[in-house]
């Protein structure tokens, strides 16, 4: 074996002079190509440099590997010597990672050694910023321009907002500190991501080898990829198929305008079996719109079996690869099951609410206080059944969040036995603290809900118009402002909640052990289908101080972005300070340096 600890200061040194000579011509590439290259190209540098520079530091002053690093990194090394019959008992995800990992550090000088390891996450957290901006350009074109979606992404048209807010997702601090680690979250996030890509930029049917053989990368990455890749791209794919073949009725109208009768119904089922299915953007929906849509999705899957089964031959073929690999295997981890076996634990629903609520704040508080401020106007014009619908709504679901917390709160021994996780201190602090704590959460998760909600339903800030001259002044910067951004339409539909939702529990209630990590995925799809802010806004004409404060919050919408990404940079420096430079030590095991991380 070479000791390559002897060369490491010149292999240092050749890496960063490869880096500079890359970056350093990169902008007059990216500016001969146009203004738009040029910022995406910017956007790439200043995520590769914050990411290298914390992977860098982290090699620097823990070149050795570190928690789940020791069952990781050995692995890896051992396939660079390939030795691939060796297998740690106690690793419980497929070697997906260390084969790539194995090729990128056979390229670079040294080998495969713990940095290059790390420095392999680098450049994986730039290929999934890649794929989400693609992700998000076909996301809002689709919503702006479905006729012209696909044309729009093949020419490059990329938007400011669609860039900002995938430079937010690679600095999403779970995902951001994961970088700099060799850990399986980044590469795993965005093989998923690129399997939605996949979707967004194909029509029903297409590239059905391709979708088979990412979904499948996938699942070398993590097993609970199959719900991301077979579940919620398949139910995506068969209500594209659905709505791609139906058949308008020679006179079709509103389902709400049918009667309430036998005849009216069979209509409704009529419309619902050739197609027609009932999908509404979010902000127009109601609950009675998601009982609708589901309904009709089923109707016409029954109607159309060969048609929708025929579409989803590819996901249905990697359910079928993966049930195949659970029989041979004896279950779902590979290694270490005793302590990872798969049970109910519907809490993680509700954990989910308050992480995405707390990272994505910025985001979340314009709408939510947009609709804090119109909600005793819209009160005063709902009739009361209305009014004591939307209570019975409320404290149904109440009700349903205290039942889970009472009946399938799950505290698993690792979450307690580990006081290097954030999550030990959030257990410890909170529900742990007295016994009631759990249930005087019920409320904060249903407010989070609503306010995750509420994110995915505002496709625009509304902000007042302003009288007089200053005020025409004021709108007119504000047109033209807003022909240099996006705004979408409509935003994601009923259907598209309803299949995440569904996808989202499957991938979090099967795990006992509550972990950031798990929320990666959920939190960057979530993100990813916010609709854009928009200054081209409807008019709110209410003065005083309802209306003061409605133009604070349209103000605040319109710098939520930028508000998101200093509350990320501000996390991700805090967390990789701490862990750098705050460690501590067991009384158990004196001179061993332990590390705070998510």
């Amino acid at each position: 074996m070479v000791d390559w600890s002897l060369i490491r200061g010149s292999t240092t040194v050749r890496l960063l002079v490869t880096e500079t000579i890359i970056f350093a011509n990169a902008p007059f590439y990216w500016l001969n190509n146009g203004s738009r290259s040029l910022f995406k190209g910017s956007a790439f540098i200043a995520v590769y440099l914050l990411a290298r520079l914390w992977q860098r530091q982290a090699s620097a002053i823990v070149p050795e590997p570190y928690l789940d690093e020791v069952f990781h990194i050995p692995q890896a090394q051992a396939y660079c010597d390939q030795q691939f019959s060796v297998w740690d008992p106690k690793l419980t995800t497929p070697p997906g990672l260390y084969a790539f990992a194995v090729i990128f550090g056979n390229i670079l000088p040294g080998g495969c050694t713990a940095s290059n390891l790390r420095l392999f996450n680098v450049f994986a957290l730039l290929a999934t910023m890649s794929f989400a901006l693609e992700c998000r350009t076909l996301i809002t074109e689709r919503w702006k321009h479905p006729s012209t979606a696909i044309q729009n992404w093949k020419n490059g048209l990329i938007s400011s907002n669609s860039l900002h807010t995938v430079v937010n997702v690679a600095l999403f601090p779970p995902l951001f500190f994961f970088s700099g680690l060799f850990y399986t979250d980044i590469l795993s996030t965005c093989i998923v991501v690129w399997m939605y890509k996949l979707f967004l930029q194909g029509q029903p049917g297409v590239s059905g080898l391709k979708i088979y053989f990412v979904g499948a990368l996938a699942l070398t990455m993590r097993q609970t990829n199959i719900f991301w890749v077979a579940i919620f791209i398949g139910g995506l794919e068969a209500v594209r198929t659905i709505k791609a073949n139906a058949r308008l009725l020679p006179v079709p109208s509103p389902i709400y305008a049918k009667p309430l009768n036998l005849e009216g119904i069979t209509s409704v089922f009529k419309q619902f079996s050739r197609g027609q299915i009932h999908d509404i953007p979010l902000k127009d929906a109601g609950v009675h719109d998601f009982i609708l849509c589901a309904i009709s999705i089923a109707v016409a899957v029954i109607n159309w079996p060969i048609l929708i089964l025929t579409s989803l031959a590819p996901y249905i073929a990697l359910l079928l690869s993966f049930g195949a690999f659970v029989f041979w295997n004896g279950g779902v981890v590979l290694g270490d099951k005793a302590n990872h076996i798969a049970t109910i634990h519907l809490p993680q629903l509700l954990y989910l609410l308050p992480f995405t609520t707390f990272f994505a704040f910025p985001i979340i508080t314009p709408s939510f206080l947009t609709f804090a401020l119109s909600l005793p106007n819209s009160l005063a014009t709902k009739s009361i059944w209305k009014i004591l619908l939307a209570a019975i709504y409320t404290l149904g679901a109440l009700i349903t969040i205290l039942g889970i917390i009472k009946f399938n709160t799950i505290i698993h021994p690792f979450t307690l036995a580990d006081n290097r996780h954030y999550v030990f201190y959030v257990f410890r602090y909170s529900i742990l603290k007295h016994p009631l704590m759990r249930y005087v959460l019920a409320p904060i998760y249903l407010v989070c809900g609503l306010g995750a909600y509420l994110t995915l339903c505002s496709s625009s800030i509304p902000m007042p118009k302003v009288q007089g001259a200053a005020g025409k002044k004021k709108q007119e910067a504000k047109s033209t402002t807003t022909q240099m951004s996006d705004s979408g339409d409509e935003g994601p539909t009923t259907s598209w909640l309803i299949v995440f939702l569904i996808t989202t529990a499957l991938s979090l209630i099967t795990a006992p052990l509550v972990e950031p990590r798990y929320f990666i995925i959920p939190f960057v799809i979530w993100r990813l289908n916010i609709p854009p802010s928009s200054n081209s806004v409807p008019a709110i004409n209410q003065g005083g101080l309802i209306g003061t404060l409605q133009i604070v919050v349209g103000n605040i919408g319109l710098h939520s972005m930028w508000v998101e990404t200093a509350w990320y940079l501000l996390i991700d420096a805090v967390t990789c300070y701490i862990f750098l430079y705050k460690g501590f030590e067991w009384k158990q095991e004196p001179g061993n340096v332990q590390r705070f991380m998510w």
